[in-house]
This record gives C-alpha cells, structure tokens and sequence, in this order.
C-alpha cells in the first residue's frame, strides 16, 4: 500500500497497517532466523532489539495521534534494522558457502587419505614378503656358516692327524736309519690365529627375535654363536679355534 492510499484511511487505521508491516517483518526475520546458525548472536541481539520497539509501539498506543512522527521515526529505525539485516544475511550466506567449500575441501582430502591408506596397506604386504624373504636367507646363510664352521673343524681334525702321521714317520725312519733324524718336510701348518683374546664387543643386529653378530669387517650377519665370520673369515672367538 503506498502512502498516497495510506492518506486516505484514519489515523487509527495507519497505526495499524505499520503494525501490520512491523509484525510481518517480525515474522520473516524469525523465520529466517531460525534456519540460520545458532552462533550468529548478533542477529538475536538483533531480535531482541526489535521486540522492545514492538512492546514501545504497543505501549503507546493512545497516544497515536499526539506521536505520529515518532512512529515515522520508529518507522526508519525498522528500516535500518532491516537493512543490517540483510546485510547479516548476506555475511552469513557467504559464511555458509565458506563452510561448504570446506566440507568439500575435506571430503577431497578424506578421498586422498583413504588412497594413501591403500597404497600403505598394499606396500605393507610388499613389506611382509621382504622380510619372509630376508628370513629365509638370513636362515640360509646360518646353515652355510655352519657348514663352513664344520668343514674347518673337520680340516683342523686332518691336520692334527697329519701331524701325528709326521711324527710316527720321523719315529719310524729314525729307527731304520740308526737314530738319525732324516729331514721330513713338515705338514701344512694349520692358519694362524690370533690366540689372545678379544674384549671387544660386537654389535648385535635383532631380526625377528633372533640375534645375530655383525662383522666388524665386512658387516655380514652371523649366528650369534658363531665362531668366525662365513663371509670373510674374521674371527669372532680365537679361544675356541
């Protein structure tokens, strides 16, 4: 309704329809509000604001005719009231819109996780078949350095015996030449080793519950209770060679 058609009605009736415009107002701002985020206390303050101007007017009511011009000025109060809010509404959609960009930014991120997620699991299985393929040879190289161990062991038996056989060879020739001693080439010596013991502590590499020592010289892992190295030939305990 224009004001040409509001100078038609009464005083009365003016009041009126403005009640009428302030209600509605009151009305689609509550409507609004309600949809927007709680956190927006400014808009309630807003509100509350608009309440007491309502509880005003009502007030003042018999004396409409003696206080027309201040419900024109209550009239653009409300004008600048709807103003701001418009302009909190447009601050909160833009606010909104942020917030969707975010859950959208996040859910791309979620997607990214979950693929990485899965490139883990499946170097993971990659992983797992190393190491049953590090045991096994780990393993391996165990059996051979036993086998090492034992061939020496063996060769040291044989070179014992052939020193014994050298012996009972320079007894037997002496008793056939009189007394004198013949000379005999002497057997292969066995390889020296270093007969004083070693203090020095070697490192201890763990692989699945089991110990094992490195080679300070060539870094191979042994068994713990080996007595060389099957790798290079260093000697872990002389004492026992």
């Amino acid at each position: 309704m224009s004001p040409e058609d509001l100078g038609e009605l009464s005083l009365l009736d003016q009041v009126q329809t403005y009640l009428a415009k302030i209600k509605k107002y009151d009305m689609e701002v509550k409507e609004r509000a309600k949809k927007l985020d709680e956190k927006e206390k400014d808009l309630l303050n807003r509100e509350e604001k608009i309440k007491e101007l309502e509880k005003k007017i009502e007030e003042k009511e018999k004396f409409l005719d003696k206080k027309s011009t201040e419900l024109e000025e209550y009239g653009k109060k409300i004008e600048e009231a709807k103003k701001e809010y418009t302009e909190k509404l447009e601050e909160l959609k833009k606010k909104i819109e942020l917030v969707s960009q975010g859950e959208k930014a996040l859910k791309e991120y979620e997607e990214a996780l979950a693929g990485i997620r899965s490139d883990i699991e499946e170097h993971m299985g990659d992983f797992t078949k190393f190491q049953d393929f590090l045991k096994n040879t780990v393993n391996d190289i165990i059996e051979k350095q036993k086998e090492f161990v034992e061939k020496s062991r063996k060769i040291m038996r044989m070179e014992a015996t052939l020193s014994d056989l050298r012996e009972k060879l320079i007894v037997s020739i002496q008793a056939l030449s009189g007394g004198k001693t013949p000379e005999v080439p002497a057997a292969p010596s066995a390889p020296k080793t270093e007969t004083k013991e070693k203090k020095e502590e070697f490192e201890i590499v763990i692989v699945d519950g089991e110990e094992f020592i490195k080679c300070p010289q060539c870094g191979t892992l042994n068994s713990k209770d080996a007595i060389m190295c099957y790798n290079c030939g260093y000697v872990f305990k002389p004492e026992e060679l």
